[in-house]
This record gives structure tokens, C-alpha cells and sequence, in this order.
């Protein structure tokens, strides 16, 4: 196949489907919705129904009926219902297995080789808010790969098949395209978009470290909270990406398998392989520093603790000796409120002289007590 040129541009009808000129002015995909890209095509033709595409462009009837077609094509469906499997199944003559993995939404990546096709399964990442904040959440794409086209399922809106194929038309005057290396782009931009995600992680990271040495006590708690999260986030990208690599290695033998030219996909898998073992390294990197983050956060926060046990403890003691003080006083105090003789209560004169002299006795029980208190140092 030699490489061709698109001139990009097609008229279109008022009433017929919208035909996208532009991967920019794509509008926001329908419940299904179906893209064709072709060679013999200058742009994008998009749908919500393979009546409306078949309506829309004539000679993708021969494909859709007996999977004839005069040159590459791909086929991409975005949010398919179990119907839309079951017709494309049926009109591809796909395996059942395969079928079965896109109805139950296959999790595992991997590349399976069926005969005519091989299929695809991978898992890339999107930016979802919830009230944890900003994480990441995997949705599953599929890719039926045929020597001559390519069939694909997005179970959910995501950029990638729009980045391919602006890539496409950005290097079309140099590009040899095949369907192997559709896939492999496909692969390709998948790996590249966990970067912002691995980029965010490592700013968390970075700012955590700065913010050890000033956090305040009272938010010390805050801070392991936010670790927390950003340890799972790590988590969870480092599953994500932890089976392509397995996948690039299985690719390109079933590259080798099906004929593919190793300087056509093979020189660009070890890239990608490249760039998923960066950024795992970059994830181990990222989790040794939250990890020496938290056992920081967490010696200070025993440091802390401990100081505040030890200050409570000290505080219980000085009540412990203020109300020993006091005890042996009420008990003298106690006994004189007993309904018996006290000093002086019959001369009448000396009963002040009585008073301040038990005054003084338990002013000097006082003095005593305290003495000894500070020469044991319990005060």
C-alpha cells in the first residue's frame, strides 16, 4: 500500500448526518455514536446508526454487507448498545469469545489473535471529579484489527481516536497507513495520556515534601489524609499501566504473525514500551517519596502525642499533690467540727487565739507538705 493524500474536505447535506471536516469541531458524542474514517475519504463521516452512515456515504454498504472495501477503513462506535455488538459481530463475523468480551466489558488487557483479526483490549485513564476530588477512572476500549481495516468500541467518550486521527492527517504526506499501525497509535496515545496524570501526582508529591517541615500539629491529620489519596491515585494508575507492557510484547508477535513489516509498527513498540517503564519508575518514585512522607508525619505525630501524654501526665500529678495538701487539711478541719470540746471555747477571750493558732497549725501543714513535695520533686 502506498502512502496517500487526504484533501480533507466533502460536501454534505442539510438532512443527512453531520459529516466532520475538522477533529476540532467534533461535538459531543450521542448516547452511540459512530465515526468512519476511510482512505478514500477526505474527512470524518459521523453518525448515530449504521442506516445513517449507509445512507451518508453508499459505498460503505459492500463493507457493512459482505466486508469488501476498496481501501483502509475504520470503523469506530462510541458508547454501543448491546444491539450495535450483536449486528457489527454479525457483519464482521467476528468470534464469539471476542463478542463476549466487549458485551461483559473485558477488564484485563490483552491481544488475542482470531484467524483473520486479532483483538485488541486495553484500558485507558480519564479525569473524573467526585467529592474526593479529582481522580482518575479506567474506561474499556476494543479493537478488532483486520489486515485491511480496523473496528473499534469506545465504551465511553474519550480523545483518543480523535488524536489518532488528527495524527494521521497531520503526517499524511509521509505516512505509511495500515491498520497495524492504527493500532499501534491507538496504543501509543493511550500510554501517552496517563502523563498528565502521572505529572499531577508528582506536583502532590513535590508539595507534600515542601510542607513537611511547617505543617502545624493540628493538621497533621489533613496532611496523612491527603497522602492517603494520593497513594491510592498512584495505586490505581500503576494497575492501569501495568499490563501494557505485556500487551506491546504480545503486539508485536502478533505483528510478526500477521505480517506486519517490522519497520513499519515494530521500531515504534520499543518507544512505547519506553515510555510505559518511565513512568512506572516515576510511580515508584512518586510512592517511595509519599511513603518517607507519611513516616514523617507519622513521627511527629507520636512526637507530638507523646509530648502532649507527657504534659497531661505532669498537670494530673500537680493535682495529685495540690489534693494530697488538701485532704490531711479537711481531715483536721473535720475533726474539730465534731460535736466535742474545741481549744478555748469556754474562755470567751482566747477564742481568737485558738482560731489562729489551728490557723496556723494548718498553714504550717501547707508550708510542710510543699517542702516536701519540692524536695522530691513532684511539684
Amino acid at each position: 500500500m502506498k502512502p496517500f493524500k487526504l484533501p480533507w474536505r466533502v460536501p454534505k447535506t442539510a438532512k443527512e448526518p453531520q459529516i466532520i471536516s475538522d477533529e476540532k469541531d467534533l461535538i459531543p458524542p450521542e448516547p452511540t455514536q459512530l465515526t468512519f474514517f476511510s482512505s478514500q475519504l477526505d474527512s470524518c463521516i459521523q453518525a448515530s446508526s449504521l442506516d445513517d452512515l449507509k445512507a451518508l456515504y453508499e459505498p460503505l454498504c459492500p463493507l457493512l454487507e459482505d466486508r469488501t472495501y476498496g481501501g483502509l477503513w475504520w470503523l469506530d462506535v462510541t458508547a454501543p448498545s448491546e444491539d450495535d455488538i450483536e449486528t457489527l459481530s454479525r457483519i464482521f463475523n467476528l468470534h464469539p469469545l471476542t463478542t463476549e468480551d466487549i458485551k461483559i466489558r473485558e477488564t484485563r488487557e490483552k491481544i488475542e489473535l482470531f484467524g483473520p483479526y486479532y483483538f485488541l483490549s486495553l484500558r485507558p485513564a480519564r479525569r473524573v471529579e467526585s467529592d474526593e476530588g479529582v481522580r482518575t477512572s479506567p474506561i474499556n476500549v476494543y479493537a478488532v484489527v483486520f489486515r485491511d481495516g480496523v473496528l473499534s468500541f469506545s465504551m465511553g467518550s474519550n480523545p483518543h481516536v480523535g488524536h489518532v486521527r488528527s495524527r494521521i492527517k497531520e503526517h499524511q504526506s509521509h505516512l505509511y497507513l495500515t491498520s497495524d499501525w492504527i493500532c499501534y497509535a491507538l496504543i501509543d496515545d493511550i500510554v501517552d495520556g496517563f502523563a498528565p496524570f502521572i505529572s499531577r501526582v508528582e506536583q502532590g508529591v513535590d508539595t507534600m515534601e515542601d510542607s513537611v517541615s511547617i505543617t502545624r500539629p493540628d493538621d497533621i491529620g489533613l496532611a496523612l489524609q491527603q497522602i492517603y489519596r494520593c497513594r491510592k491515585e498512584v495505586l490505581h494508575i500503576r494497575q492501569l499501566l501495568n499490563d501494557k507492557t505485556d500487551v506491546i510484547r504480545c503486539f508485536a508477535r502478533h505483528c510478526d504473525a500477521f505480517g506486519a513489516s517490522p519497520s513499519q509498527v515494530g521500531l515504534y513498540l520499543s518507544d512505547i514500551q519506553d515510555h510505559v517503564l518511565t513512568m512506572m519508575a516515576n510511580l515508584d518514585a512518586a510512592e517511595q517519596m509519599l511513603s518517607r512522607g507519611q513516616s514523617k508525619y507519622l513521627s511527629q505525630l507520636s512526637f507530638d502525642s507523646t509530648r502532649m501524654r507527657n504534659q497531661i501526665s505532669h498537670a494530673l500529678s500537680r493535682l495529685t499533690v495540690i489534693a494530697g495538701i488538701v485532704v490531711p487539711l479537711q481531715f483536721v478541719t473535720g475533726l474539730f467540727g465534731m460535736n466535742v470540746t474545741v481549744p478555748a471555747q469556754a474562755d470567751k477571750a482566747d477564742s481568737l487565739t485558738a482560731w489562729f493558732s489551728i490557723l496556723g497549725v494548718l498553714v504550717a501543714l501547707v508550708v510542710v507538705f510543699f517542702v516536701v513535695a519540692r524536695r522530691l520533686r513532684i511539684l
